[in-house]
């Protein structure tokens, strides 16, 4: 390894071997601002490389030079054991807040952890709100992948995705109000949505008193569900996405593949429910087709959740003075809230959610759980008065 001053082209050059092959760099003066300064970068690289090739670091300087972007179109961003729906998710966060912005064409041996700190305290929805913590999370963790298979590949050192100032503008999640209505509330929305949307109306006790994500319920079809035997199967479930194309996939988690049982209140709800749709409709609940609130039932496909919440959940919350808040997830809360209250244990109520964890149902629910355990200790104090 040597340097060599350069007479015909004012610079420094560094020439080094790696594996046999020679390899050179030029530190030119006027790049440098004069020859004192060439020369200082000059044998600075060359104790840098060195270092480099005695520890087994060394990184070819050339083979980094590729963009974000066109080294995501040539290692992928997704496994083959991922679920559809994580690729998909992975995929919708790289092609909305990463690929649109100039983190994407930078090479990534520039791509340091306060360039990714600037992209994602700088990113902002196309109406100019913030994102969330998750979809700030996500983010990150698409940039991260990336770079981790980078330093796989020994095209850089170390990760600046994994680093704290990488992470420094993440923001601080903000709760969201959780509504839990009573079995008054519940059966006042399914007999509103009745007068209204009467092939929904069922939908509403389903999701309070199975626990159900959104996604499942819309996902079921009529072999899901064992009328007979009062069990419901969980198996699949829908994704809306922005293009409005309904996606089928996997349940969220392993946990969430499960059966669960369902009360014979609900068994009668159901069955009356399929003698208003077609004989051949395999959607427990599907779409309808024509004006606004539907003129027949198409079943070609099951209700988009935002048709759902725009045309029959929101009227029928107004109609009836409740918070109009109130969202599909929020029946999700409200089976947890009547399941405590009827003194289900957190370990049943954890599986019938499909949660991976039952600290995930201790924590989303810890105030729920502190409440009851209040409401129990005053029933007990009473009994002894």
């Amino acid at each position: 390894m040597s340097i060599h001053q350069s007479s015909k082209s004012s610079s420094f050059e560094v020439k080094y071997r790696v594996g046999g092959k020679l390899k050179s760099k030029s530190f030119s003066y006027k790049k440098y601002g004069g020859r004192a300064n060439a020369k200082a970068q000059a044998e600075a690289f060359e104790i840098n490389i060195k270092a480099d090739l005695l520890r087994g670091e060394y990184l070819d300087p050339q083979r980094n030079k590729i963009s974000l972007a066109d080294f995501k179109h040539e290692v992928g961003l997704t496994k083959a054991n991922h679920k559809e729906s994580t690729k998909r998710a992975l995929e919708d966060t790289w092609n909305s807040r990463v690929a649109p912005y100039d983190i994407a064409d930078m090479p990534i041996k520039n791509i340091k952890a306060n360039v990714i700190n600037n992209h994602i305290a700088n990113l902002r929805k196309p109406n100019g709100e913030m994102y969330s913590k998750s979809a700030i999370l996500k983010t990150l963790e698409v940039i991260r992948v990336l770079l981790q298979s980078a330093v796989e590949m020994e095209l850089i050192k170390t990760n600046p995705a994994t680093t704290n100032l990488a992470k420094k503008s993440i923001p601080k999640q903000i709760k969201t109000k959780k509504f839990y209505l009573n079995e008054f509330e519940v059966r006042a929305l399914e007999l509103e949505i009745e007068k209204t949307h009467p092939i929904y109306s069922a939908m509403i006790p389903l999701l309070a008193y199975t626990g159900l994500r959104s996604g499942e319920v819309r996902a079921l079809v009529w072999s899901d569900i064992d009328l007979d035997n009062a069990t419901l199967s969980v198996n699949k479930s829908i994704d809306d996405d922005d293009d409005m194309k309904i996606n089928y996939d996997d349940p969220k988690t392993d946990e969430s593949v499960r059966k669960i049982s369902i009360s014979q209140i609900t068994v009668k709800r159901l069955r009356e429910h399929k003698e208003k749709l077609p004989a051949d409709c395999e959607y427990v609940f599907p779409n309808q087709k024509g004006n606004q609130n539907g003129t027949f039932i198409a079943c070609t496909n099951p209700i988009r959740a935002r048709n759902f919440k725009r045309r029959v959940l929101k009227p029928a919350l107004e109609k009836l003075g409740f918070d109009s808040r109130i969202a599909l997830h929020d029946f999700r809360h409200t089976s947890v809230y009547l399941l405590v209250k009827k003194g289900a244990s957190i370990v049943a109520i954890s599986k019938r959610l499909g949660h991976a964890k039952i600290s995930q149902t201790a924590d989303t629910y810890s105030e729920l759980f502190e409440d009851v355990d209040q409401d129990l200790a005053k029933v007990k104090r009473l009994a002894h008065i």
